[in-house]
């Protein structure tokens, strides 16, 4: 039997009804959507049905007519079809009354069937139904593809079967589709190179499913970048962890905002070419370095809110990660912690803007005691935010983990402010883990700090971190002489160390390059088991800096095994 999918929750003033119309004779198949008020009757609605299945029909058989008139067509359907019975809707195998209000039947939609010409299709309501599916326009031999917008309604895309198509591109022969896959994200081989894609989707639910629905893509699948420098590094990371070890990986990840914007094209990255300054193209490098390295979690800076929405969550969910996410206030771009929901349970998350919450009494105390306003004022217009996902462990139940993110303000002269957001950070995750501490008082409550810090390791922050000092005298209090800070040092508890050291680089360009990104750890909570080694300079200059044709971030992945200890 047919069936028709109908879309409608108690209380709407409308619904939506889709079904597949098929009809050999004519050579007829084709998808029908309507939108319609539930307060109209019966006979309206269906008027509306016969109307568009009429018109389509016809102009099919005015076109065979017109290319072939020996062939033997079935006549012009008219558009009488509802007083004559053609068209009708049954409850209970019995006519409904033309008068009826279609809201009386949307409500209970139980044995309810549309009739088209004598081709009956059960009713199903809120089956799983998706909305938008489409490619993307950038299809990398080598890199995972996926659908670059999903919309469904009822669905759970984990339950959902997906499969993907290539057409014959030698004999362009059309609707010649060869089966490739069978998965949300698939990765095009050599062999792909010059085909179009397609996908087909039917959306499911544990008790149910929907219309399946296909999509092709506009543009062929083109060569990719080949071997790229992280794919060495993923040799290091090859088996996943498990029991007491996990994997955790810091990345800037460059942010189109900022990438696609004349400044960077000109000034910063001359060197790269735009295709490959292309947030289409940089994505699928981003997302096959960062699945593989098998991670247990990843804290990312410089996420794109659509990339987050369409790109990273739809992935790295159907390989069983979670994530959260925020942007900076009103800015596009923010930080995203994703994690192994197969390994970790989220307990909680919170996120702070620095400069809104400066009355925080730990770091309020500091505060009071600065009497330069010009530098108040400069802190102030930051948006630079902390976020803290709370993780407890399933293979170790009594392991809960405070995982912080942050990306602190960039300016050469403004060590001063971001010692102070350094400050903040510190401080305010060592609060929550105080706080969750006390409601968890039988578990082990962790501390790990990652980020962009865009501080050396020479600078205050390392220092605050490692040796849980900053004196009054430190330098980074006069990086800007009329905003400098006096009297005031800085102390923090939480005994951390840097779990990759301080490498030579983290963020690689001709006109600057250095260590700026860290995962912070607690000594004596974890130990390192492994750092995966981060890319030679050779690798580095190879295309004069980053970005480049092989590297989607003007930043180096940091990913290291840490270990409980105990």
């Amino acid at each position: 039997m047919n069936e028709a999918f109908l879309r409608y929750e108690n209380g709407n003033d409308t619904f939506n009804i889709s079904f597949r119309y098929v009809d050999e004779a004519t050579k007829v198949d084709r998808q029908f959507n309507f939108s319609r008020q539930a307060a109209e009757s019966v006979n309206n609605f269906l008027k509306r049905v016969d109307a568009n299945v009429c018109k389509f029909v016809n102009k099919k058989v005015d076109r065979k007519r017109k290319k072939n008139p020996a062939v033997e067509i079935p006549d012009l359907i008219t558009s009488d079809n509802v007083n004559t019975g053609k068209i009708m809707l049954l409850k209970n195998d019995i006519k409904v009354d033309g008068d009826t209000v279609c809201e009386s039947l949307l409500q209970d939609s139980a044995e309810l069937k549309l009739i088209i010409f004598e081709k009956i299709f059960l009713v199903k309501r809120n089956a799983p139904y998706v909305l938008k599916i489409s490619l993307p326009t950038s299809i990398l031999a080598g890199f995972p593809t996926y659908p670059s917008k999903f919309e469904s309604l009822y669905t759970d895309k984990k339950q959902s079967i997906f499969d993907w198509y290539k057409n014959d591109a030698i004999n362009k022969k059309p609707n010649s589709w060869m089966q490739i896959g069978n998965e949300y994200l698939y990765v095009p081989s050599v062999t792909d190179i010059g085909c179009h894609l397609k996908i087909s989707c039917e959306p499911r639910n544990e008790s149910d499913f929907g219309p399946r629905v296909e999509v092709e893509s506009k543009n062929v699948v083109e060569a990719g970048p080949g071997q790229c420098p992280f794919d060495t590094r993923h040799q290091f990371t090859k088996q996943k962890l498990s029991d007491k070890s996990f994997r955790i990986i810091c990345y800037n990840i460059l942010a189109d905002t900022y990438a696609d914007s004349d400044f960077s094209k000109d000034v910063l990255f001359p060197y790269c070419p735009q295709y490959a300054l292309d947030m289409d193209y940089r994505k699928q490098l981003i997302l096959k370095e960062i699945i593989g390295f098998n991670g247990d979690i990843m804290c990312l800076q410089e996420v794109d809110k659509s990339i987050y929405e369409y790109d990273l969550l739809p992935s790295l969910y159907m390989l069983n990660y979670d994530g959260v996410f925020i942007t900076k206030n009103e800015i596009s771009e923010g930080l995203a912690t994703f994690f192994n929901q197969d390994r970790f349970e989220k307990l909680g998350f919170q996120c702070s803007v620095m400069a809104q919450n400066v009355d925080f009494p730990k770091f309020a105390a500091i505060w009071s005691k600065i009497d330069n306003d010009k530098m108040k004022e400069r802190f102030l217009s930051r948006n630079t935010t902390i976020q803290v996902t709370t993780l407890r462990s399933k293979e170790n139940r009594s392991e809960i983990l405070l995982i912080g993110n942050t990306h602190l303000y960039f300016k050469p002269d403004a060590d001063h402010i971001r010692l102070l957001q350094g400050y903040y950070a510190v401080t305010y995750i060592h609060d929550v883990a105080k706080r969750i501490q006390e409601e968890n008082s039988e578990c082990n409550v962790s501390v790990i700090l990652c980020g962009d810090f865009n501080s050396v390791p020479e600078c205050g922050i390392y220092q605050l971190m490692t040796e849980n000092y900053v004196p009054e005298t430190c330098e980074d209090w006069k990086s800007n002489t009329e905003e400098a800070i006096k009297n005031i040092s800085l102390t923090q508890d939480l005994c951390m160390s840097s779990a990759c050291g301080t490498p030579e680089y983290t963020n690689y360009t001709p006109e600057f390059s250095a260590c700026l990104d860290y995962i912070f750890y607690e000594r004596d909570k974890f130990e390192v088991e492994q750092v995966v080694p981060m890319p030679s300079k050779e690798e580095l200059t190879l295309h004069t800096g980053l970005p480049s044709v092989v590297f989607p971030s003007d930043h180096i992945s940091l990913c290291a095994d840490l270990k409980f200890k105990g």
